[in-house]
């Protein structure tokens, strides 16, 4: 009885190891076939969106099938970043795009476990986010919209544009550490073969912008140079107007502000900056690690010019500016 008792035994238990191995395996199964979900922070700008999105699902990830988009669009000059950033930190989510360096310290601030791939940020190793360029080392890649170089080139052009001014705002938002600094010194640098005098003019929120504005006007500057900003950005409407009433020649950082109505811009093509976005995010949905994939500055920098702005502040812009644009909007 007791040797019939052990072999029954047995093979109960062997049965119910098959059954445990089959609920385990299939447990694994399950779990690798889990739906990503990636968090997208952004402010209202939809042919970014578009061009990341359209990207990632040409990579093969379409929000909704095979992946979730948790995306939150920031309204400008409210409490939706900080509110939007602290959603998406309570989230089980693979990663986040974070649009710019704004949404990047938002969400850093608010969880700093999370993975992060950055569409743009001035200064990706000044603000923490990178180690080095070739390799991040952290949790953390992107896109570094500031190469050395590229502020003094804005005012070379500008001067180019406008050859007779001689007082230069430099309208700072750039947001975080380094960024700021690094512009400032590049364009000093530049300032001093074109024999321009320079103020910088800062601001860290829309009340501050007011005020930096009002500045520029009441120290009768005649051009200005926008840095890298969100805040500016997202007021580039109140700064295209502020321009424009002020007759002063202005370049921009982004193609925005030519939509807008501004004068020029030394921008690059930031739909294709989202699109390499999403290349990363794809890469790190398929297990890649932040910190092995290196940084890139933008591949090419395009000179866009409006002459209905140059019209409207009485400036005829030189055949030599107009040969160097890419893009001349009428």
């Amino acid at each position: 009885m007791q040797r019939k008792f052990g072999r029954r035994s047995f093979i109960r238990s062997l049965g119910n190891f098959a059954c445990s191995f089959s609920l385990a395996s299939t447990s694994v199964t399950w779990s690798q076939k889990r739906t990503k979900r990636i968090g997208f922070l952004i402010g209202d700008a939809p042919t970014l969106i578009s061009a990341f999105e359209g990207e990632l699902q040409r990579l093969g990830y379409e929000n909704g099938k095979n992946i979730i988009i948790e995306k939150r669009v920031s309204r400008s000059n409210t409490s939706d970043l900080s509110d939007h950033s602290a959603e998406l930190a309570k989230l089980d989510l693979d990663l986040v795009l974070a649009a710019s360096l704004p949404q990047a310290l938002a969400m850093r601030r608010a969880n700093p476990d999370m993975p992060m791939v950055i569409a743009t940020c001035p200064g990706m190793i000044s603000n923490g986010f990178a180690k080095s360029l070739a390799r991040p080392g952290g949790i953390y890649t992107g896109m570094d919209e500031l190469p050395p170089g590229v502020t003094s080139m804005r005012l070379r052009l500008l001067k180019m544009a406008a050859p007779g001014i001689k007082n230069v705002a430099l309208l700072s938002t750039t947001p975080g550490v380094g960024g700021h600094e690094a512009q400032l010194a590049d364009a000093q640098k530049g300032a001093v073969p074109l024999k321009l005098f320079l103020k910088p003019y800062r601001a860290t929120n829309l009340k501050e912008l007011e005020s930096a504005l009002a500045g520029i006007a009441d120290d009768r500057m005649n051009g200005m140079l926008s840095f890298q900003g969100g805040l500016s950005l997202a007021n580039r409407d109140m700064i295209v107007a502020f321009a424009e009433k002020h007759r002063l020649p202005t370049v921009y950082q982004s193609l925005f502000f030519i939509e807008a109505g501004g004068l020029m811009a030394w921008a690059p093509d930031q739909e294709k900056q989202y699109r390499s976005a999403a290349k990363y995010v794809a890469k790190i949905l398929k297990g890649a690690n932040p910190g092995d994939l290196p940084v890139h500055f933008p591949d090419r920098y395009f000179l866009s010019v409006k002459k209905g702005a140059a019209d409207r502040i009485g400036l005829k812009l030189p055949r030599a500016l107009l040969a160097k644009a890419d893009r001349i909007i009428d």
